[in-house]
């Protein structure tokens, strides 16, 4: 079997102290925003736009535990990795299943379903990570280069997530844009929103998935 490893802001779980059990809705498409319908009365069922298809946000669950001796252990490895994830701003998941690497820009909104289980017998705690992911369709990059450049012209506004914590959204009046990464190594930037108004796209960075 082969071992899925998720990641915070680069940093795996484990190193919080925190481990994976299961997880849900990671790979499964948003559902769909309800397209405008005309409901007439004279007319069996309805007629509905489907010209136009656009997504509701999603919701992704993580179980994890956390090994601990007391529960005061517990609760401090707990604190301490929510008080990461709840810094300002969106945070980066990642998954990777050997070759398979996923990206997700989420950010954590429910606080009655995160409840924290100390099993005193077993030495372990329990929880479910509910994260929002808000701009489900995205377009993720790879990238080994310490200045990544995108060619992009769209009919809308898009975010570019440069996979370092910062993000820019485009503008009607630029089609070149370039970040520079404080250190070498592998980004996934992501472009995000509606990936059908892009016209023009090119870039230095290798296209990991091109749209999911």
């Amino acid at each position: 079997m082969i071992p899925v490893i998720y990641l915070l802001d680069q940093i795996p779980f484990k190193n919080y102290n925190v481990y994976v059990s299961d997880s849900s809705n990671l790979f499964d498409k948003a559902s769909i925003k309800e397209n405008q319908k005309k409901d007439w009365s004279d007319e069996h069922g309805y007629d509905v736009d489907l010209q136009s298809r656009y997504h509701n946000s999603k919701t992704i669950t993580i179980d994890c535990f956390i090994y601990a001796k007391t529960l005061k252990e517990c609760i401090e490895k707990y604190n301490d990795f929510y008080n990461v994830l709840d810094q300002k701003g969106s945070r980066r998941l990642s998954v990777i299943a050997g070759e398979l690497r996923m990206e997700y820009q989420v950010f954590r909104q429910d606080t009655a379903e995160n409840k924290l289980n100390y099993d005193d017998a077993n030495a372990v705690g329990t929880f479910k990570l509910k994260l929002i992911e808000n701009m489900p369709v995205k377009r993720i990059l790879q990238s080994t280069e310490r200045i990544t450049t995108i060619t992009l012209k769209s009919k809308k506004v898009l975010v570019i997530n440069w996979g370092d914590g910062s993000e820019q959204y485009t503008s009607p009046g630029t089609e070149i844009y370039s970040h520079t990464y404080s250190t070498t190594g592998i980004f996934y930037p992501m472009i995000l929103g509606d990936l059908d108004s892009i016209t023009t796209f090119n870039s230095n960075a290798t296209i990991l998935w091109n749209r999911f």
